[in-house]
């Protein structure tokens, strides 16, 4: 199983490069998605023109896809792998036909089978159930896990579990056997910093114990 990191939605301390070098050394990060959340698109413009190019160049050497959170007219002016759209955002069809078919898509279906399953219609590359914990990025309500575990047997793109994960909680999902889990909160704000909570994931997606409180 590997981690889907998402960024911090603004500004924080240990957002920079050389700590996401870090944590790609520590960790098997597959995708990482910029997600600025400021209203304005100028705001979010200037949050990815700021940190694109170090991020992209770590991304590109350790074979990360870097995708971009729903903005069409960001993923038009810089040279991200992919998009991850939600249910309120333009299709994965829209993106395809704009971007080209190799463009990775990404759609979050919530707890959906019928989303899934429109989303493999239009052909995205992968999908992401959740929230599958109280979170604070997310005013949704949180999945009923045990209805997403009735139709798994029937998802064949690749997943990603999001929402709400930590240490204390991400062995849960375990017996969901995802591709991926996401991971924001838990790591950016991790009270002993991004580093030592990478260091703490590692250890749990090696079977060890963590007990301590994140």
């Amino acid at each position: 199983m590997n981690i889907y990191l998402i960024s911090p939605p603004e500004e924080t301390n240990y957002f920079n490069a050389e700590v996401f070098d870090k944590i790609t050394d520590i960790i098997p990060i597959k995708f990482f998605q910029f997600r600025p959340k400021s209203k304005s698109l100028e705001e979010r413009f200037d949050f990815v023109n700021k940190h694109f190019k170090p991020f992209s160049e770590i991304c590109k050497k350790k074979k990360i896809n870097f995708i971009i959170n729903d903005d069409f007219e960001i993923a038009e002016k810089f040279c991200f792998d992919g998009i991850h759209l939600g249910q309120n955002d333009k299709s994965c069809l829209d993106a395809k036909k704009k971007f080209g078919k190799k463009f990775l898509v990404g759609v979050t279906c919530s707890n959906s089978q019928e989303y899934y399953d429109r989303a493999k219609e239009e052909g995205a590359d992968y999908v992401a159930f959740g929230p599958s914990f109280k979170t604070s990025s997310k005013k949704k309500e949180v999945i009923d896990l045990n209805t997403l575990k009735s139709f798994l047997f029937k998802i064949k793109l690749p997943f990603v579990l999001i929402g709400g994960i930590n240490h204390k909680n991400i062995k849960i999902l375990f017996n969901f056997k995802p591709n991926y889990v996401a991971i924001i909160d838990s790591l950016w704000n991790f009270k002993d910093g991004p580093v030592e909570s990478a260091n703490q994931f590692k250890k749990i997606l090696k079977g060890i114990n963590y007990e301590n409180d994140s």
